[in-house]
């Protein structure tokens, strides 16, 4: 009851954004405060039964030349406290899939030209879409780097940055991430790779 009375005291943004989503399926829910604009909202789809925890940072950033980024987030997903999705290009997070907290989805890098006038955080963006596939559970800190496609129910350790493509049915660890296991079909166990 009591963390039950604590979370209420976070929602209700959900019913004063409704209209605001591109979509928002049934019985999902956005804690308060989230921290994206208008325009973001419009840009953002979510599907039903889907909870994000308070204390998060969904935003999309248009750039010019480059085509409108959208997030859309599937059904049955659990997305833990102070998640941040920054989307110069689609992100797309599959259904049921679990993200714990503090998690960074970023679909962009600032330009790193040493020898240019302007500051790193003024040089263009590079911008390559990020999906997560259905079923999967990402850990404590992830970090999804740009460009990176996870397949289908893996698991991401704790603490991992995620540099490169993740097979279906894989774990993968560390810095950068390296595929440590892949489920047998055949054993029905997990494999060392």
């Amino acid at each position: 009851m009591l963390y039950e009375g604590f979370m209420n005291h976070f929602y209700s943004k959900t019913s004063a954004y409704r209209n605001e989503f591109e979509h928002i399926g049934k019985n999902s829910k956005v804690y308060y405060p989230v921290i994206s604009n208008k325009r973001s909202r419009k840009l953002l789809s979510i599907g039903d039964g889907t909870e994000i925890l308070h204390n998060s940072r969904i935003q999309c950033f248009e750039q010019e030349g480059c085509p409108t980024p959208h997030i859309k987030i599937g059904d049955r997903c659990y997305l833990g406290f102070n998640l941040s999705i920054l989307a110069g290009a689609d992100v797309i997070i599959e259904d049921d899939v679990l993200l714990a907290s503090n998690i960074l989805i970023t679909t962009e890098t600032h330009g790193m030209d040493p020898e240019s006038d302007v500051p790193y955080m003024n040089q263009p963006l590079t911008v390559a879409p990020v999906r997560v596939g259905s079923g999967c559970w990402l850990g404590e800190r992830v970090v999804i780097m740009p460009g990176v496609t996870i397949g289908k129910k893996c698991i991401i350790g704790a603490g991992s940055i995620v540099t490169h493509d993740i097979p279906d049915y894989s774990i993968a660890v560390g810095s950068p991430a390296k595929v440590v296991k892949r489920y047998d079909f055949e054993r029905h166990e997990w494999i060392r790779v």
